[in-house]
């Protein structure tokens, strides 16, 4: 019991920010509904692969557990995120402790990642984001303990934690790829010639073995989703604005993660973990390169952050106290004012009256969505509201049909989002399932609708096309939702052409996700 209560007051303060974290994403969870990603990986989660076109397994394979046990109301399902962000703060103060940083240096690079935008938004998202940050760290975890033991073996923890982080989210080999190249240039490298590298490059490539089987049998679809996401979504990115995001993402913590590299580049006393900064380095420019979203280098920042801690606790030694406060001012405050960025705080006619203000300012780069355009709200916000009107929409005007039509109505939805939030907002499992031939849901999208009855939520200029008979339900008119004005359709006596284009579409997916399905 001693020595229980000795652990507690030396975690003290790790497990105070812990918790603080914990309960900030608490309190906001229901300010917003879902995002429309987690729309997408709740019906994953139905549908258990070893892949699936636009992502991994492992998030599916989690909220599948996490439901079971919480259920999927909306804080149920924002306590998985939290959980992890909450996981990442106590390895943050335990990397910085474990590095003998004392009381200051807890504090300060804890408050740094307690209050900074780039790690407050991502653990209030069910999204594999966060959980990669937490890999990525687990992986700095890793080399840190190789470089203190130098001993190889400690090379085989990369195991669990690339090819989990693998099976999580693919961009980890960017990091995985990071930490080698800033091993191979830095005096470690005599660490990676032995056995040991080889058996877990092995024992990583048997892990994530059955997703690559899996990829490689549906024609690799990973490869499609990023030539779309190029397509659509990379070619907006533009050098000018994704550095100035580096800044403004992590702005709260600069100092810290900004005095971590410099401390990592010039201190002797850390001159063994300049592999950190190398890391950094060769993350940044990897992304710059294949020109990936800003937010793709968020978790190269966390090792900064911890060794920025320790810096400012040997400078702040040295000089005077009176520094810390300045530097904790600046965290603190800077947080304070990004925190409606960070966490959604504010309602949404609200945060768009705080965001009109912004335009034109240093944090405008917050409201810049996909397509390269300003808006009034963030778009994860504006992706967070107007789901659950459409849900209304849809299943109210089902349960006024007889139940002849019932039995034979296709819901479908023109998009992940929009299926998988008809999906979620079911009033009753027996209900009828949702269609789509968007992302993952392509992959149980029958061959044939089986109905003469459908219900369509969507834009398509086809539909007058498609049924003898065409009705117009209603709209999603919530201002601030990124759909905003979505139509939903009734239709009634399906054409041939209907059964043709659906025909197609199945056959195009079939091609494209199962080699040899299409017919000739």
């Amino acid at each position: 019991m001693d020595r229980f209560i000795t652990r507690l007051r030396d975690y003290r303060i790790i497990l105070l920010f812990a918790i603080a974290k914990l309960v900030v994403h608490l309190v906001t969870a229901t300010n917003y509904g879902l995002h429309r990603d987690a729309y997408l990986y709740l019906a994953q989660a139905q549908h258990p692969e070893w892949g699936y076109f636009s992502t991994p397994p492992l998030l599916a394979f989690i909220i599948r557990i996490h439901t079971f046990l919480w259920g999927d109301s909306v804080l149920a399902v924002r306590l998985l995120p939290a959980l992890a962000g909450t996981a990442g703060i106590f390895l943050v103060g335990w990397l910085i402790r474990h590095l003998r940083g004392g009381a200051l240096a807890q504090v300060t690079g804890m408050t740094a990642y307690l209050l900074s935008p780039a790690f407050l938004r991502p653990a209030a998202l069910l999204q594999p984001v966060v959980f990669n940050h937490l890999f990525w760290l687990l992986a700095a975890v890793v080399i840190l303990r190789l470089i203190q033991k130098q001993d190889p073996r400690m090379l085989l923890w990369m195991i669990p934690v690339l090819g989990l982080g693998w099976l999580n989210k693919y961009s980890i080999i960017f990091y995985g790829f990071a930490l080698l190249a800033a091993l191979v240039i830095s005096r470690h490298r005599q660490l990676l010639w032995s056995k040991y590298t080889l058996l877990t490059l092995a024992g990583g490539l048997l892990l994530i073995l059955p997703n690559l089987v899996w990829q490689y049998r549906h024609h690799w679809p990973v490869v499609t989703h990023m030539s779309e996401l190029q397509q659509t979504q990379l070619g907006n990115v533009l050098l000018r604005d994704f550095l100035p995001a580096q800044v403004v993402m992590h702005l709260p913590a600069l100092p810290v993660w900004a005095g971590g590299l410099i401390w990592l580049i010039g201190a002797r006393e850390h001159r063994h973990y300049r592999v950190y900064a190398w890391a950094f380095g060769f993350t940044l420019l990897l992304i710059i390169l294949l020109k990936g979203k800003f937010y793709y280098t968020i978790a190269a920042y966390t090792m900064l952050v911890v060794f920025g801690g320790l810096a400012w606790e040997r400078w702040i030694n040295r000089s005077h106290v009176t520094f810390a406060f300045a530097v904790l001012g600046f965290i603190v405050v800077t947080g304070m004012v990004a925190l409606p960025y960070s966490l959604p705080v504010y309602k949404p006619a609200r945060m768009a009256e705080f965001c009109r203000r912004q335009i034109g300012g240093p944090m405008e780069v917050m409201l810049k969505w996909e397509d390269g355009k300003v808006h009034e709200l963030p778009q994860d916000y504006a992706d967070m509201v107007g789901w659950d009107e459409l849900g209304r929409i849809v299943w109210d005007f089902f349960e006024t049909l007889p139940d002849s039509v019932r039995s034979g109505i296709v819901v479908y939805g023109e998009n992940y989002g929009i299926a998988g939030a008809l999906l979620y907002h079911r009033p009753d499992p027996s209900y009828p399932p949702v269609f789509s031939f968007a992302d993952a849901f392509m992959q149980w999208a029958p061959r044939t609708p089986r109905g003469e009855y459908f219900m369509y939520s969507g834009w398509s200029d086809r539909l007058p096309q498609y049924f003898g008979e065409l009705e117009l339900v209603g709209r999603v008119e919530d201002p601030w939702f990124r759909e905003s004005g979505v139509p939903v359709y009734y239709g009634t006596g399906p054409t041939p052409k209907l059964r043709a284009d659906w025909e197609e579409a199945w056959q195009e997916t079939a091609g494209l996700i199962t080699p040899g399905a299409a017919l000739p």
